[in-house]
């Protein structure tokens, strides 16, 4: 009233300062009156609990117990309140042994707790019981529970007409619900209508003589029947009647509905206003929504003190979705936030009660172990609780956790795994159905079978599953029959077309291959295009194979001559998939050119892609500001678009300037706000590498955990690598491990998870050291036609890791990967053949696999070409030609080179003293502990006291890169140093 006279009043024009002024005036004012109110609800509840306290009588016991079943306020200043229901129950229970007319309340609340607390048979069965003997005492509401279990079938078989007998004596008792779930049942359209005007004009009646809960039971009504405005707005106004009578339930509800993004009636603003009040009165779920709200979108604008605030309050009510909660809050701050984020954790865990949301969380931060030790058993213990309120989601997390650690699941837990998925899947789990194919698939905890596998996939793919997709195409691919394999082309282009990057490959591969489709190359090109621009790795995997020289030129000009057809037909993302084409064979010319038409044309996507190639190799001034131009047009157009706008944001990182890199920040903080996976995941990679901004390991965790929670699997990838590899983060391969196989499980078939798979295994990082099940991952890998698979799976088949040694196929992995332009495999398959572990020794067929290599640019085969050419071992010597081999590589920055020129000008055919001396010391300054060991060797001999120190600094460097010789030098020369004794 005061502001609208302030604005409204007379011609008076308010500024913006004075409107400010006017808002902070009534802030506070609004603030004193909550804290006010606040004070006198905690004054009157304990005044009610002392008088309650003083008496023994079954109604006071029955008081007592409401009150503290609906809570006690924290503190004067803190008004959330704090529910007792154990106490409550212990007093409900009291009141029950005592007869008189008060039975049949106790009996009524305390049946509604056992239904809310307790699923199982037995209090379900009591809680009837109790009901029935409530209704036959004339209690109209225990006559309408009792309806409610029989309609459902709960505790019993489903009464339908008993049902509507129950409610139709709760009706004549003037218990208004029962008149609208008679309306509800009722089937002829007259007789609905009159049950339910006879609800409603009962609810109205006690409404209007002040009942909080019969506002909330219309407003309820109008809202679940609500098809137009109207009678939403009605449910806002019996809310707000509700409300005013002092109802913090019914201000929850109007904030939800306030903040539905598909209702007509959404209002931000009014929604804070009802979660405000709802607080007030006592919710710590409306608390818990204020306080996140700075970190979940800022959809209702709370100011981050204010955030801050009642998320304190919600810490000292103890409750463990309160503490669960903060702890995700809190761990984006540092250090010290991730330590009060485990100390909020592990609270929580020794305060947890029956709140599902809480043992859901709780679950699943001890299974993965982020913010505190990783316990598996703890997890599937916290999920099957959860789980046993037939929540879904808690289900399908015990199922697939107890199924993905086999080895710390009890008998009983594994046994019951796949009962949890079924029934997860059955009620209509998307994800809990693909887990249960992949189960039935492999025969984890049930008896494998192909067919009962995809009636699940099915069932999947029917909800739009990508992941299903993806298996129902495995699954026809694996057979034989060209029936099968186009049936395999429908699911992966199905997953192709719902912009899985993972059906694209797939689909790239089978006209690659011509599986079920006549072969086309060009279409394959343009698969595995789509795919790298849409940022897969394996698709890039695949262009360059396509491309090598293997496939030769055609091929590339075919798969161009389709793009350029797409351009030219209008597809707008053709120009980007053929620049990805030149890009792959370095041609970044060409790609420029290709992008540059459809950038001015207005092209967001070419114009982004342009950006992003200016800042490739190490770009100077010049590209940076063309990078920075492109960037920003694309950032117009793309406007609105989040999963571009965090692109961008990560490309304007990496520009040197500090305007750039502050946008950039904002851009990325601005979308996490929103609750943008892919921003967390993007400014969490910047903060692991120190890309533009100052690193920050540990909000870079948070954030990336936080991401895979929001279902972000990049993020997971991301946190695992990092695990793995330390890079950011101290390394963890348990935690990484921990984190791939929670990818495999619902991703098999992402090659770059069972290479790390396998590499954990084949080292024994994280996990104990196991070649079999790490040659079953690389076989996996290699079978999918993954180069790097095939090397490992090479390799392991040359020396045994794993599987019987066979020299034949050792080969045939190396070259295929070799073929598919893996530099690493062309130099295995040559030191294989030269040392005679695939078949005999192949000194020439060793020869022109290094010389493929060493032509493609890798620095060890130029070395093993030059060590060929300087003996004659598969070509004609030709030491000069040698020679020429090793300076490249030395160009390269080899030290090895450097190493083996030094060699050659030292005790070659024609020596060269200070060419070697200059071999030498390049070699030990890159690192070559030989050349560190023989410089140190030569300072020693020339005498000087100079000398001396620097042959002891280049002996203890080379004894720290592992030289045997240079330590055992440096020791001999300290105990002669000590003297005798």
């Amino acid at each position: 009233m005061f502001l609208g006279a302030l604005m409204v009043g007379s011609n008076m024009r308010l500024t913006g300062a004075v409107a400010a002024f006017a808002l902070l005036i009534l802030s506070s004012a609004f603030a004193q009156d909550a804290d006010t109110d606040s004070r006198n609800r905690f004054r009157a509840a304990a005044e009610q609990m002392e008088k309650l306290q003083q008496r023994n009588d079954p109604a006071a016991l029955i008081e007592r117990a409401q009150l503290l079943q609906s809570g006690l306020p924290v503190s004067e200043i803190n008004p959330l309140r704090v529910p007792k229901v154990d106490e409550a129950e212990r007093l409900y229970e009291q009141a029950l042994g005592v007869p008189g007319a008060h039975w049949p309340s106790a009996a009524l609340r305390r049946a509604k707790l056992l239904l809310a607390r307790d699923k199982d048979q037995a209090s379900q069965e009591r809680a009837a019981e109790l009901l029935r003997r409530a209704a036959a005492m004339q209690n109209h509401e225990a006559a309408f529970v009792l309806a409610g279990l029989m309609e459902e079938g709960i505790a019993g078989r489903r009464d339908m007409e008993g049902a509507k007998n129950l409610y139709q004596i709760a009706l004549r008792s003037e218990h208004g619900p029962a008149g609208l779930a008679l309306a509800r049942l009722e089937t002829d359209p007259a007789k609905a209508a009159v049950f339910a005007t006879q609800g409603l004009r009962i609810l109205f009646q006690e409404a209007r003589q002040g009942s909080a809960e019969a506002a909330r039971t219309l407003a309820d009504h109008y809202r679940s029947t609500g098809d137009g405005p109207e009678r939403l707005s009605a449910a806002v106004e019996w809310y707000q009647r509700a409300i005013d009578l002092g109802d913090g339930e019914a201000a929850l509800r109007l904030g939800r509905l306030r903040l539905d993004p598909k209702s007509p009636l959404r209002q931000p603003q009014e929604a804070r206003i009802a979660f405000e009040k709802a607080a007030q009165r006592g919710s710590i779920e409306a608390a818990m929504i204020l306080s996140e709200d700075p970190y979940n979108g800022a959809a209702l604008g709370v100011p981050g003190a204010a955030a801050d605030l009642w998320l304190n309050r919600a810490i000292e009510t103890k409750a463990p979705r309160a503490l669960v909660l903060a702890a995700e809050i809190r761990s984006q701050f540092g250090s010290e936030g991730r330590e009060a984020a485990k100390n909020l954790l592990l609270e929580a865990l020794q305060r947890v009660d029956d709140d599902v949301t809480a043992l859901v969380a709780l679950g699943r931060h001890a299974r993965d172990g982020i913010l505190i030790h990783r316990d598996v058993p703890l997890a599937l213990r916290l999920f099957d609780r959860a789980a046993r309120t037939d929540n879904l989601t808690a289900s399908y997390e015990f199922g697939r956790t107890a199924l993905a650690y086999l080895d710390q699941a009890t008998e009983d837990m594994r046994k019951s795994a796949v009962a949890h998925l079924r029934h997860a899947a059955e009620r209509g789990h998307v994800k809990a159905a693909v887990s249960m194919g992949d189960a039935l698939l492999r025969g984890h905890g049930v008896p494998e079978s192909q067919a009962e596998a995809m009636r699940w996939y099915q069932k999947a793919a029917e909800s739009g599953s990508s992941a299903a997709y993806i298996r129902l195409g495995d699954l026809y691919a694996s057979r034989s029959s060209g029936a099968e394999a186009s049936r395999a082309l429908e699911w992966y282009r199905k997953a192709a077309e719902a912009n899985s990057a993972i059906g694209m490959v797939r689909l790239g591969k089978m006209f690659n291959e011509g599986r079920g489709v006549p072969q086309d190359q060009a279409l394959a090109a343009t698969w595995f295009s789509r795919a790298a621009a849409a940022g897969s790795g394996a698709a890039m995997v695949e262009l360059s194979a396509l491309y090598s020289r293997a496939g030769g030129p055609g091929h590339f000009n075919l798969a161009k001559d389709a793009l350029e057809k797409a351009i030219r037909a209008g597809d707008l993302r053709a120009p980007v998939a053929l620049a990805k084409l030149y890009l792959v064979r370095g041609e970044y010319q060409l790609a420029e050119a290709t992008l540059k038409k459809p950038a001015e044309a207005g092209n967001a996507e070419a114009a982004l892609q342009l950006g992003e190639l200016y800042l490739m190799n190490q770009p100077g001034p010049e590209q940076h500001n063309a990078a920075r131009r492109w960037l920003a047009l694309a950032e117009k157009a793309l406007a609105g678009d989040d999963e571009q706008a965090a692109r961008i944001a990560l490309n304007y990182l990496k520009l040197p300037d500090g305007g750039s890199i502050e946008h950039g920040a904002s851009v990325l903080e601005g979308l996490i706000r929103k609750n943008n996976a892919p921003a967390m995941s993007l400014l969490a990679t910047a903060l692991l590498n120190g890309m533009g901004v100052k690193p920050d390991p540990a909000r870079a965790e948070a954030l990336l955990r936080r991401a895979i929670q929001l279902g972000d699997d990049g993020a997971r990838f991301i946190l695992a690598k990092a695990y793995r590899d330390g890079v950011g983060l101290a390394r963890d391969p348990s935690r990484a491990i921990a984190l791939y196989r929670e990818i495999y499980n619902e991703e098999p078939g992402d090659t770059k998870v069972q290479l790390a798979l396998g590499d954990a295994y084949a080292r024994g990082e994280g996990v104990a050291q196991d070649r079999t099940l790490a040659a079953e991952f690389y076989a996996q890998a290699a079978r999918q036609g993954d180069p790097e698979g095939q090397v490992r799976l090479g390799l392991a088949y040359l020396h045994g890791g794993g599987v019987a040694r066979d020299g034949r196929l050792s080969e045939q992995w190396l070259s295929q990967a070799g073929e598919a332009g893996l530099i690493e495999a062309k130099v295995q398959l040559g030191s294989a053949k030269l040392s005679g572990l695939t078949s005999t020794v192949d000194a020439e067929g060793a020869f022109a696999s290094h010389l493929r290599a060493a032509e493609a640019g890798s620095a060890p085969a130029m070395i093993e070409v030059a060590r060929a050419l300087t003996r004659g071992m598969g070509t004609q010597a030709d030491p000069a030609l040698a020679k020429t081999w090793l300076e490249r590589a030395a160009n390269l920055g080899s030290p090895d080179a450097m190493f083996e020129l030094f060699r050659l000008s030292d005790i070659g055919a024609k020596p060269n003293p200070r060419e070697a001396e200059r071999w030498l010391l390049q070699a030990a300054q890159g690192g070559h502990a030989g050349a560190m060991y023989r410089l140190g060797l030569r300072y020693e001999q020339s005498g000087s006291d100079q000398d001396k120190i620097a042959a002891r600094e280049w002996l203890e460097k080379a004894a720290r890169a592992g030289h045997a010789q240079a330590a055992k030098m440096l020791e001999k020369q300290a105990a002669s140093a000590a003297g005798p004794g």
